[in-house]
């Protein structure tokens, strides 16, 4: 299992641009991808960023819950 989201700032043509990145299943794999939310200065985009890595965390902590809960029954069972 892989979990793990964030962002990174890179400079295309002298101009700062923020990502976001996350894992997703691909092809039974989990990869890391690269998503282009927009310029860094701008207000839009850094909110964007913010609900992203705001949304991917409640997905992760219902999936790790989820996780949590049949560990729990398996070893209960065992």
């Amino acid at each position: 299992m892989m979990l793990g989201c964030g962002y990174c700032e890179k400079t295309v043509h002298g101009r700062p641009y923020l990502y976001f990145w996350h894992y997703e299943s691909r092809g039974g794999r989990r990869e890391q991808v690269e998503e282009y939310v927009g310029p860094a200065r701008s207000p839009r985009a850094r909110e964007e960023v913010t609900r992203r890595v705001a949304a991917y965390a409640g997905r992760a902590q219902a999936e790790l819950t989820g996780f949590v809960r049949e560990t729990r029954a398996a070893m209960a069972s065992v």
